[in-house]
């Protein structure tokens, strides 16, 4: 019963958890013609990744959890999902690992053109790369 117990405890935990990131990544970003999706989300004690895409873009988000309010770190792509950057931003190695090994997971239901936005942030590609360069 104890397991039992414990797993829903943890899956009720996450389920806020990924509400709150969600909410704060839409707060944040989220334009009146644009609204960010964020999912999937791989949460790992008070650290998490979060895909998201907003029309064409799309990318990743590093957020911690500090005193039950969830904090956007980083914005990035790929390298969000790589142990040796989430180790140099802090996060301890097992949470890092645990938390590729889980995001690595739930993009395996994520289309292929969906996930070829989440390495769009930041990079030459990312369709906001170009927005900024007509003003100039």
């Amino acid at each position: 019963m104890a397991v039992a117990s414990t797993s829903a405890t943890v899956q009720a935990d996450d389920n806020t958890s990924h509400q709150q990131i969600k909410a704060i990544i839409s707060s944040t970003y989220d334009k009146p013609d644009h609204k960010v999706e964020t999912t999937p989300i791989a949460v790992i004690d008070d650290y998490a990744v979060a895909d998201w895409t907003q029309g064409q873009r799309g990318g990743r988000a590093l957020l911690h959890r500090s005193n039950g309010k969830w904090i956007i770190m980083a914005c990035g792509a790929d390298g969000l999902k790589e142990v040796k950057t989430l180790t140099e931003a802090g996060i301890p190695d097992q949470t890092a690992k645990s938390l590729v090994t889980q995001l690595t997971s739930a993009e395996k239901s994520v289309s292929p053109d969906r996930l070829k936005q989440f390495s769009l942030f930041g990079t030459k590609d990312d369709p906001a790369a170009h927005e900024h360069h007509h003003h100039q």
